[in-house]
């Protein structure tokens, strides 16, 4: 229904400009009528060429060539019903002798809004007021003149309802008078002209004026009452001129002024209160100032609520302040790109909320301050490119929660911290390209340097782009396939695998990629042509149907043919049934003869079990005192039970304070076939052996067999506790806090075990000398070290052995 509409438009939108070529094509004998909807005629009118293009309610094009003279009662007359055009336009004709209204009555025209008059080149007449008699429901007139042209005072004086007026002069004398019948003008542009000054109050009466331009004047000074009477101006362009300087109170009448542009001039400094009394300025644009502006006042944007727009831009611009933008918090668009800013302070931003858009590319920038972006929750675009950054704290980013596009590029990057985009839950553009990346982070261990490969993305989802060309990079990381990102740009890196080490090649898991990835660079790399490479492209590319733009497989010849790499596959495949075929068949076959296997099993395991691998129960045994048995309960004994082949003998302790329950105690641990755990603190001293001589204490507990000591610091403080330890045998002891206490004790009743198996008549040294190596998994207890066993002392035998006298 709607194509049918549109094709019934156009159909009468034809036949009407048919109808109207057919009215307004002139019959004379010196014209030639041609064009489709609009009206092309070329005439020679005494002698000379011109050539007028009609558009009938829309405009009137004149143009001559080589004219000098014309007489304009002799161009053609356009009869047509619809005689009022929006525009007229003179192109290189000479002015007419009398006013344009009888120009335009003499071709057809009753009125037009807009009159265009153009000529490149010099004129001999000047403007006179009778040229603009008749004009006045005249809006807009453009006058664009290459000469030196005189406009007198009253040119303007019957065009009263103009509003727009476009003066381009080579050379032009402007006077105070010129615009005072210009009372409903909002819209003055004086360009391209080679004016060096103005007078003060030429646009006083000018009352109703929103934009101004003086762009391309050539104006080297203004006074400080420059904009006085145009109170309403919204809108001024002073760019493309040679001014060097601005008084403070320069722009103090513009209290309307919402946008001024000021690029292409010769500014050394600005005044520190340019801007105080513009409080609607929302758009200021400084670009190419052709001297450098080494630093912006303090306060030069202060307390501008309505600003929204700061491009400042090739001033070479070195010093920025903290107080620049206080109290604009409106801004959502800064640019101080294309300068050489070393340093941004970081309260610079702290007002600046509603940012969107932050462009500080170019500059000479070496470090970011961790607070620096603090306040800019909001920020959707940060260009950081091109500049001499060489280190991102992980700090610094992230507070940017909204951030969709991120330009580090040509910097000197060379560490990133591993969360730096930890908060970003955006779809986000990242470009990293052009910078010392490598992702490998070398740290001292043990005399000796290890490189660690963390990749600062791996909690980044979901990104737009993630581009990381042109860096020296190694290796890919999974997280950059798996996280879901859409493009990914590897060009010109030193990769050799794209999946994992490439040593493994029956491993991967390309599986674990969940989201497709749309386009991938991999161009200009070390790629390995192994098949692991290949099987990782034609997986992505079929399962995900990742576009891959620069695939070239000039360097892999292999790669084209592809069968090589996956004859393998084949091979693996036939094998895998085989042996599935191999397996059925021993299945069934134990179904068949369940029983005989059966007996056949329990032979086997039997002899085994009997001859080599039958296990003997190691028996613990924990002596403590009863005012420590919450201790022994909570913190010893689940430690202990997590030994496997152990069973655990408690043996309580509460009052044997004679020497000789003491020494009965001691000796018959020289009989009993177990290991004795005694827990030993200032309440077991006191429980234990409290009339004891401590010389036979230490001499007995030395002599003690299958026996070790825990110091625990539990009970009140003793004298004789403290000797005892301090001067305690490390092979048969350990304290409580020591970091391996648990792999001691693991290693105590390895040890006992293994005396236990083999016997202790190996006088030479030649039995069991090494350590178990493989000991059973345990449960640790909080207290318990993860770490791997220490260098203990080896022994053969707990025989008793010299000690110095206490």
């Amino acid at each position: 229904m709607a194509r049918n509409i549109v094709y019934w438009l156009l159909v009468v939108l034809s036949l009407e400009a048919i109808d109207a070529k057919r009215a307004t094509c002139p019959g004379y004998p010196n014209c030639i009528c041609g064009g489709t909807l609009a009206v092309e005629v070329d005439c020679i009118v005494s002698g000379q060429t011109v050539k007028i293009d009609v558009l009938p309610g829309v405009y009137v094009n004149i143009k001559c060539e080589n004219s000098t003279f014309l007489n304009y009662n002799k161009l053609p007359n356009f009869n047509n019903r619809r005689n009022n055009f929006k525009t007229v336009s003179f192109k290189n004709c000479p002015l007419p002798s009398n006013s344009f209204k009888e120009v335009l009555t003499n071709i057809g025209v009753n009125k037009t809004m807009s009159l265009i008059y153009q000529n490149d080149k010099n004129i001999s007449q000047n403007f006179k007021r009778n040229h603009f008699v008749g004009l006045e429901d005249l809006n807009k007139l453009l006058i664009s003149v290459n000469g030196v042209i005189f406009l007198p005072d009253n040119l303007f004086m019957d065009l009263n309802n103009l509003k727009w007026l476009n003066l381009r002069m080579k050379s032009v004398n402007i006077s105070e008078e010129l615009f005072k019948p210009l009372r409903r003008l909002d819209t003055l542009e004086i360009n391209h002209n080679q004016m060096t000054n103005m007078p003060n109050n030429v646009f006083e009466h000018l009352i109703g004026l929103k934009k101004f331009s003086l762009w391309q004047s050539n104006i080297s000074i203004i006074s400080h009452d420059f904009f006085k009477g145009v109170g309403e101006l919204e809108e001024l362009d002073l760019s493309s001129n040679d001014l060097s300087k601005l008084p403070s109170g320069t722009f103090n009448p513009l209290k309307n002024l919402k946008k001024l542009t000021l690029f292409s001039n010769k500014f050394s400094v600005l005044p520190e209160n340019l801007f105080a009394q513009n409080k609607l300025l929302s758009t200021l644009i400084i670009l190419n100032n052709d001297v450098k502006i080494k630093e912006l006042p303090k306060n030069l944007l202060r307390n501008l609520q309505y600003l929204k727009q700061v491009h400042i831009q090739r001033c070479g611009i070195e010093i920025i302040y903290n107080n620049l933008f206080t109290n604009s918090s409106r801004i959502n668009n800064i640019s101080l790109a294309h300068n050489e800013i070393k340093n941004l302070p970081e309260a610079v931003f702290n007002d600046q909320i509603n940012l969107l858009e932050l462009d500080i590319s170019y500059n000479n920038l070496e470090n970011l301050g961790i607070k620096l972006f603090s306040s800019l929750v909001r920020l959707e675009r940060l260009n950081l490119c091109c500049n001499s950054i060489t280190e991102i704290s992980g700090l610094t980013f992230l507070p940017l929660i909204s951030l969709i596009y991120l330009n580090m590029e040509s910097n000197h990057l060379k560490v990133i911290s591993s969360n730096l985009f930890e908060n970003n839950r955006q779809r986000l553009s990242i470009s990293f390209a052009y910078n010392e990346l490598d992702f490998e982070n070398k740290i001292l261990v043990n005399n000796s340097w290890i490189i660690r490969r963390n990749s600062p993305f791996i909690n980044t989802h979901n990104l737009q782009m993630l581009n990381l060309s042109h860096n020296k990079f190694r290796d890919v990381f999974i997280d950059w396939w798996v996280n879901g990102h859409e493009h990914i740009d590897l060009r010109f890196n030193f990769i050799k695998n794209l999946w994992g080490d490439g040593e493994h090649e029956f491993s991967h898991n390309y599986k674990i990629i969940k989201t497709p990835i749309k386009e991938i660079w991999i161009g200009n790399n070390n790629l390995s042509c192994g098949c692991h490479n290949l099987w990782f492209i034609d997986y992505i590319q079929a399962h995900w149907k990742t576009k891959i733009s620069d695939m070239d497989f000039k360097h892999c010849p292999m790669w084209s043919t592809r069968v090589v790499c996956y004859i393998a596959f084949y091979v693996i495949i036939s094998i895998t049934a085989i042996l599935f075929c191999i397996a059925a068949f021993v299945i069934i076959a134990y179904f068949i003869y369940k029983k005989k296997f059966h007996e056949l099993l329990k032979r086997i395991c039997s002899n085994v079990y009997h001859d080599n691998f039958k296990k003997e129960e190691n028996k613990i045994a924990v002596k403590y005192s009863i005012a420590d048995e919450e201790f022994v309960l909570k913190e010893i004994v689940p430690g202990l039970q997590d030994i496997k082949n152990v069973k655990l003998l408690m043996k309580p302790i509460s009052d044997l304070n004679t020497k000789k329950s003491f020494m009965k105690i001691l000796k018959r641990n020289e009989s009993e076939k177990y290991v004795t755990v005694v827990i030993f603190s200032p309440n077991y001293l006191m429980t234990t052996y409290s009339k004891v001589n401590i010389k036979k204490i230490r001499g007995e507990m030395l002599k003690a067999r299958n026996t070790i000591y825990i110091f625990v610091d539990t009970g009140p403080d003793n004298s004789i506790y403290a000797f005892l330890k301090d001067q305690r045998e490390t092979r048969v002891s350990v304290l409580w806090n020591e970091v391996y206490f648990w792999d001691k004790i693991i290693d105590f009743v390895s040890k006992y075990s293994r005396h236990r198996k083999f016997g202790h008549n190996d006088t030479n040294g030649q039995g069991k000398n090494n350590l178990v190596k493989k000991i059973n998994k345990v449960k640790y207890t909080p207290k318990m070290s993860f770490m791997k066993l220490s260098e203990w002392p080896q022994t053969d035998t707990f025989e008793t052995f010299a000690h110095s006298q206490v």
